[in-house]
C-alpha cells in the first residue's frame, strides 16, 4: 500500500469517535445543560488533522441536527453551544441506545 493511500484511510480510532459523537453529546449534557459544540475527544484519542477537521464538519452538519430535529438538543451555531433540548428529559436508556445506531 502506497503512503498516500495509508495517509487517505480513516483510522479505527477516528471511525469510533465519529460513530459515538451523539452518544457522547447526550452523555455530557447530563451532566451540563450547556457544553460546546466542539466534538468530544477522550485523552486518549488522537486523530490526523484531516480527521478532526471532519468529525467537526459531522457534528455541526448532521449529527447535532438530527438531534436537534428528535428535540434531543437545542444547536445555538452563533454561539457555538449546545444545549438540551425540549424532550431532552424524555430520554431514557433505549432511547439513547437508539441514538448511538
Amino acid at each position: 500500500m502506497a503512503m498516500a493511500e495509508r495517509i487517505s484511510e480513516p483510522s479505527t480510532q477516528f471511525t469510533n469517535v465519529l460513530r459515538e459523537q451523539k452518544e457522547r453529546v447526550i452523555a455530557a449534557l447530563l451532566d451540563d445543560k450547556t457544553i460546546p459544540a466542539t466534538p468530544i475527544l477522550r485523552d486518549e484519542e488522537i486523530l490526523r488533522p484531516m480527521e478532526y477537521v471532519t468529525l467537526v464538519y459531522e457534528l455541526h452538519h448532521v449529527h447535532l441536527l438530527e438531534l436537534e430535529a428528535d428535540g434531543f438538543v437545542t444547536f445555538d451555531r452563533n454561539a457555538d453551544v449546545v444545549r438540551r433540548g425540549s424532550d431532552f428529559d424524555t430520554l431514557d436508556t433505549k432511547s439513547i441506545c437508539e441514538i448511538m445506531q
